[in-house]
């Protein structure tokens, strides 16, 4: 019988190794369970997700945006069904492929749709707009093949509808895809690429009362992130509605006067700043922007001489011309230079050293005050009262007024105009003010520049006794007195005089607009654009258009408490009087109709 020999040195080379071993182990059991504890317990949540988005998808569902009406309740932006086809990124395995397929079903180049999709590269569970608002015909043609199309789908959202087309379109102003600027600084997650947001207008400004809350719905997919049935939903929240002080009638009568015609109408209520009507032509359809604008239709509206998108009635700011004697009127009283009964001699011109200027009448008015001075709109009386007061005098009664400043109205881009001052020219041009120049500011030319909006601001406040109200164009929202001038009452009421004269007196220069039925004052203007252009005929056909004097016209009724006051521009118009006369006449005569006109809410279906 052998003997059971062991060596030793193997037997303690076989225990080290056991040891090594062992020791491996549980090293190797450690980072397991520390792997474990990180993605169950550190990161669980996370991978819980991940999980359940491989075979759960959760898409959020656009709200429909809340209307817009008027002051009485007729809605001018709306909601309509529309579909659109959409994708989730992250069961696109193919983009060009996906593109390919979708291009000849919708009509649309694949490098488009493509890059509609890669969109979402870094949102992959985030739906995609890829084709708005198709067409019945695409629907069908989509359905058929959806089987072939992982990942894309049509849905039925709320489309923005502006139910008059281009009326008021400057005010609503339009919607349009969110920017990738804005969802970067979009800290809260409100939005996802390819969402709809205000870009302009009141679409703009209330957006956050207008874009209601996202729905949710949850839904179960295959292997291939095709759909097989709804787990959850949870219904999208409707928008705010948001009422404006405007009328909707009243926005349709100012649209009809302007016509094709570039200018703008804004009518305010003189004691509380409500904006009954603000029109500027021409305009857009704001539905336009609601799609996908094509680079044609985009290149179409940027390279439109007439500018349909610049918004006149704040956005122009034009030489008020002789609708700031009223201005200038104002500054002789409260500088107490004006005796409102002193005569001034009108021969025609007026001579400062060797120059002269002229008045509209070449032929002079003779001996006027101040009644008939605003009332014939001789520009004698006020060549002089202006190189009386001197600029800064004039200036500071047109910043009390609201001249030179923004108005303060809610929407946006609004231009402040320009009130100049001998401080303002040293600063711009590094020059001092010439007494030739008090002459021509005292009359509206120069320097000045001024909007429709400003010129019904200011014009409010001089017919309502000098309270300076904040333009506001939301119904919901309460005036604001932004100051009492404490003007005089018969110094308002002398001024009221003269501008009841420009109507109904037979040497007015708006006579021409005279309505028995219609008590009304007002003021005419002609702005000179071109230096040294003077035309041979009333209606300046023989001057180029981009050469002819802006018209303007101010009206305001009843004289002696005015209810509404009408602002009318138009570019290149020629004289003041005869062009925008008419407009200002139509829109107070329609103010009148629709007060006595019993209205109900309605909506204007297509």
């Amino acid at each position: 019988m052998k003997a059971n020999i062991t060596n030793p040195l193997v037997d303690e080379d076989l225990r080290k190794k056991t040891k090594y071993l062992f020791a491996l182990v549980f090293v190797l059991l450690g980072i397991l369970a520390l792997r474990l504890f990180t993605m169950q317990i550190i990161h669980g949540a996370f991978y819980e997700e991940l999980s359940r988005n491989n075979r759960i998808r959760i898409v959020s569902t656009p709200p429909p945006r809340g209307k817009i009406m008027d002051r009485n309740g007729v809605v001018l932006a709306d909601n309509r069904p529309a579909f659109n086809v959409m994708v989730l990124p992250e069961d696109i395995s193919s983009p060009s492929d996906t593109a390919t397929r979708l291009s000849p079903l919708l009509d649309k180049p694949a490098a488009e749709i493509e890059k509609a999709i890669l969109k979402g590269k870094g949102k992959p569970y985030d739906p995609l707009v890829v084709a708005r608002d198709i067409t019945f015909e695409q629907v069908a043609k989509v359905e058929m093949e959806i089987f072939n199309l992982p990942g894309v789908s049509i849905e039925t959202i709320p489309e923005r509808e502006y139910l008059f087309g281009d009326l008021s379109c400057h005010v609503l102003g339009f919607i349009g895809e969110v920017s990738k600027r804005r969802l970067e600084q979009d800290e809260e997650g409100i939005y996802a690429p390819g969402d709809m947001v205000g870009k302009a207008g009141i679409e703009l400004v209330r957006e956050d009362t207008l874009r209601g809350v996202k729905g949710k719905r949850v839904f179960e997919v295959d292997a291939l992130g095709r759909r097989v049935r709804v787990l959850d939903e949870r219904d999208a929240v409707e928008g705010r509605d948001v009422m404006l002080t405007l009328d909707q009638g009243l926005q349709t009568i100012a649209l009809q006067a302007l016509g094709q015609r570039a200018g703008a109408v804004v009518a305010m209520r003189p004691d509380t700043g409500e904006i009954l009507a603000m029109e500027s032509t021409p305009g857009f359809d704001p539905a336009l922007f609601a799609g996908i604008l094509t680079t044609e239709q985009w290149k179409g509206i940027m390279d439109d001489p007439m500018h349909p998108l610049e918004n006149r009635a704040m956005r122009g700011a034009y030489p008020p011309g002789s609708v700031f004697k009223i201005v200038v009127a104002l500054a002789g009283f409260h500088a107490g230079v004006l005796d409102p009964d002193a005569a001034v001699y009108c021969p025609g011109r007026f001579y400062l050293g060797r120059v002269s200027y002229g008045c509209w009448k070449p032929e002079g008015h003779g001996n006027v005050a101040l009644v008939e001075a605003i009332t014939k709109s001789c520009d004698v009386y006020f060549y002089t009262l202006g190189r009386t007061l001197g600029i800064d005098a004039m200036a500071d009664m047109g910043f009390r007024l609201g001249l030179g400043r923004r108005t303060g109205i809610i929407l946006k881009d609004e231009s402040p105009g320009l009130m100049p001052t001998r401080k303002w020219k040293r600063e711009r041009f590094k020059q001092p003010w010439h007494p030739g120049e008090h002459v021509i500011a005292a009359i509206g030319q120069g320097y000045t520049l001024v909007t429709p909006l400003q010129v019904a601001k200011a014009m409010s406040a001089v017919v309502n006794g000098g309270r300076v109200y904040t333009p506001r164009i939301i119904a919901t929202e309460k005036s604001v007195l932004e100051r009492d001038l404490n003007i005089p009452q018969r110094q308002i009421e002398i001024i009221k005089e003269g501008l009841k004269g420009v109507v109904e007196d037979p040497h007015g220069t708006a006579h021409s607009i005279w309505d028995r039925g219609i008590s009304m004052g007002g003021k005419t203007g002609t702005a000179q654009v071109a230096r040294g252009i003077v035309s041979k005929r009333p209606d300046e056909s023989d001057i180029p258009f981009r050469l002819r004097d802006h018209a303007w016209f101010f009206g305001f009724s009843p004289v002696e408490k005015p209810e509404i006051v009408v602002v009318a521009l138009l570019e290149h118009g020629g004289h003041g009087g005869a062009v925008c006369g008419p407009i200002v006449r139509d829109v107070i005569k329609g103010y009148y109709l629709l007060k006595e006109t019993p209205r109900e809410p309605l909506r204007q279906d297509h």
